[in-house]
C-alpha cells in the first residue's frame, strides 16, 4: 500500500494521542502528508465536543482550535513538518469521513478508548463508525500494555 496521505483524528484523550504518534511515525517514514482533524459536534460521542449553549459555543470552538495548534505543534517539534490542522463541524463519523473523500487520504488513523461491548452498545464508537464508512484503509492505534491503566 502506497501513502501518500494520512489523516489523525484528535479529541485531546490519550488515546487520541497514542494515534497521532503513531500517524506521526508511518507519514515520517513513507514522507506522507499528515493532518490532524478534530471535530465540534452538537452532541457528545468520541472525537466530538459537546457544544453548551450561547456564548459558551465560540470558546468552545476557540478552544479546541487551540488545542489542535497545540498537538500540532507538538508533531512538529518531533520532526515532521508540514502538518496540517482542521477543526470540522458535525457529527464525528460523518465529518471525519467526509474530510477524508473530499482530500483523497490513503490512511486514517483513529485511537480506541477500548470500551466493551455494552458501552459502545450505549455510546456507539466514532472508530467503528470510521472503520465501517471509510473508503480508505483506517489504522486503529492502541497504547502499548504498559501504558494501560488495569481494570478496577
Amino acid at each position: 500500500m502506497t501513502v501518500h496521505s494520512i489523516v489523525v483524528a484528535f479529541d485531546g484523550s490519550p488515546e487520541s494521542i497514542v494515534a497521532s504518534n503513531e500517524a506521526a511515525d508511518i507519514a515520517r517514514l513513507t514522507k506522507a502528508r499528515l493532518t490532524i482533524v478534530g471535530v465540534v459536534s452538537l452532541v457528545s460521542r468520541g472525537f466530538g465536543v459537546s457544544l453548551p449553549a450561547g456564548e459558551g459555543v465560540e470558546r468552545t470552538i476557540a478552544e479546541s482550535r487551540a488545542a489542535l495548534e497545540v498537538e500540532k505543534s507538538r508533531i512538529v517539534k518531533r520532526g515532521l513538518p508540514g502538518v496540517e490542522a482542521h477543526l470540522l463541524e458535525g457529527d464525528p463519523v460523518a465529518a471525519v469521513v467526509g474530510f477524508v473523500e473530499k482530500n483523497s487520504v490513503d490512511l486514517i488513523v483513529v485511537g480506541s478508548r477500548g470500551l466493551d461491548a455494552l458501552g459502545r452498545f450505549f455510546l456507539g464508537s466514532v472508530s467503528d463508525g470510521i472503520l465501517h464508512y471509510a473508503r480508505c484503509s483506517v489504522l486503529v492505534a492502541k497504547a502499548p500494555a504498559a501504558e494501560k491503566k488495569p481494570s478496577p
